[in-house]
């Protein structure tokens, strides 16, 4: 009976779930379309959807810390109140062309001049940087009506969201390409995370977090490792957990909204360029115990940034290993996507490996097939997995695991595939288990290799005739990169002569 009575419950339950779920779609579906048929270009409406989200689930943040204040008999002042309130401005769409110049002549300018405090700061750098895509006041009170639909508080609302809100990312970032910046797979991310093991009390960073996917993802793992918190853990997951930087505005946003999806209230999150503010003496007490991170690459920086760096070099891949490595902290974990020139060529990247393989244990190198960031770029990468130990020895050999099928076709596609070895991956790394795409090499052998630290399995015989076009065309301008690599060290050699 009482079985019964709990499948019954359970069914209401998922029924009542699986309705709300549609009705968040719809709302969304509605936005979207009602910002296509004025105009707005995909990048632009995500941008739109993104400031109104942040916007309506402040709203919620300050109602809940006005009821928790009330509750202890204790007063709360809000941040944003009166005409400025979400619950206020947002009702007027009986009058949209009213509501769209109050948002566009008030609101905007309010927003950027809150105060001088960290939140007040993190409102100036949205809300100066970004606007309001829309003109037309019926078309804009249409899409906050939609929005005005959506529960911030709601666990189901905050699921769906986060799924619908990480597919217009993943769209907008293929339209728009990002200027080279490339956006991480989710399944690739969560590999990463499971490796490096993030739990509460970490200092978790992203140098460049674009969408936040790492970071977010960080949360998710740390809440599911924790099944009870104080109200001081709970504190420090919010406000003294998450870490990050990015230098481009609307990717700011998108990483702060995608964080407050995950239910990280008060991440702390900066808008600028990383390495033009990195130092090479942080102190321990501001480095991080867990870093990830999918750096740009194929950049050149400019030489007066170069300045800031041991090892001065112009590829921003260098430059931002350099800088994860200067602020990890003793007894930290890190996992870094690189591409795979940074494992083998000569000058600069060579002295940051030396570096690498000395000062840090350097145990993991997981070789991805090339094409796994299409549509953005096809280009060969590996991830780095490395700590920085307590005792600070450095690296005694690194377990490889050449990975060739991520569970998706390696082409423009990326349509999902059977096979994927993510989970052999996760199931060997930890006791190094050798295996056909699996294995150890001793650091003394990687020095008679002159600290090339590239994948080449031993098990595998190359087999040209089998292996995917793409696979191919990367290795020979892998082979090209090498040998121009090794000419220009050549030329440096002459040129000392001379």
């Amino acid at each position: 009976m009482t079985t019964s009575n709990q499948s019954s419950a359970e069914a209401i339950a998922y029924g009542a779930t699986e309705h709300r779920r549609q009705e968040v779609e719809q709302a969304i579906k509605n936005a979207c379309d009602q910002m296509r048929f004025e105009g707005v270009p995909p990048r632009d409406y995500v941008e739109q959807l993104s400031w109104l989200f942040f916007l309506k689930a402040f709203e919620e943040t300050e109602n809940r810390r006005e009821e928790e204040a009330a509750f202890g008999d204790e007063s709360y002042q809000r941040r944003l109140d009166g005409e400025y309130r979400w619950s206020t401005w947002a009702q007027r769409t009986d009058r949209a062309d009213e509501m769209l110049a109050f948002v566009n002549g008030k609101l905007w300018p309010h927003l950027q001049q809150l105060g001088s405090d960290p939140l007040a700061e993190r409102f100036r750098r949205i809300f100066s940087t970004i606007k309001n895509h829309q003109s037309r006041g019926p078309s804009f009170a249409r899409v906050v009506t939609q929005v005005d639909k959506l529960h911030f508080g709601e666990r189901t609302d905050i699921i769906v969201l986060s799924k619908i809100y990480e597919d217009l990312l993943k769209d907008v970032a293929q339209v728009a390409g990002y200027a080279g910046e490339f956006y991480t797979p989710r399944h690739i991310i969560q590999a990463m995370v499971q490796v490096v093991a993030p739990r509460s009390g970490d200092r978790v960073y992203d140098p460049c977090f674009g969408s936040a996917g790492f970071l977010s993802e960080s949360a998710v793992y740390i809440r599911q490792g924790k099944t009870s918190w104080s109200g001081e853990e709970l504190a420090q997951f919010h406000s003294r957990t998450i870490y990050g930087r990015e230098m481009g505005p609307l990717a700011y946003l998108m990483g702060t909204m995608g964080l407050l999806l995950h239910d990280v209230h008060d991440p702390a999150l900066e808008l600028l360029n990383t390495l033009e503010v990195h130092t090479s003496n942080p102190s321990e007490s501001s480095k991080y115990t867990v870093i990830l991170a999918n750096p740009p690459y194929g950049g050149k920086m400019p030489h007066q940034l170069q300045t800031n760096f041991t090892v001065r070099s112009g590829s921003t891949e260098v430059l931002f290993l350099q800088h994860i490595m200067t602020y990890l902290a003793r007894g930290g974990r890190a996992a870094v996507v690189v591409p795979e020139g940074v494992l083998f060529r000569g000058g600069p990247d060579q002295k940051v490996r030396e570096r690498l393989l000395t000062e840090f244990n350097l145990h993991t190198v997981l070789s991805l097939p090339a094409g796994c960031f299409l549509p953005y770029t096809g280009v060969k990468t590996n991830v780095l997995f490395f700590n920085r130990e307590e005792d600070e020895r450095g690296t005694d050999s690194i377990w490889y695991y050449e990975l060739t099928n991520d569970g998706f076709e390696l082409k423009q596609t990326r349509r999902p595939i059977e096979g994927a070895q993510f989970p052999d991956f996760l199931s060997k790394w930890k006791d190094r288990i050798p295996g056909d795409n699996s294995w150890i090499l001793p650091f003394d052998e990687i020095k008679k290799k002159g600290l090339d630290i590239s994948s080449k399995n031993p098990n595998r015989k190359d087999d040209y005739e089998h292996r995917p076009a793409l696979e191919l065309v990367q290795s020979i301008k892998v082979r090209e990169e090498r040998i121009f690599a090794l000419l220009s060290e050549l030329e440096e050699m002459l040129e000392g002569r001379e």
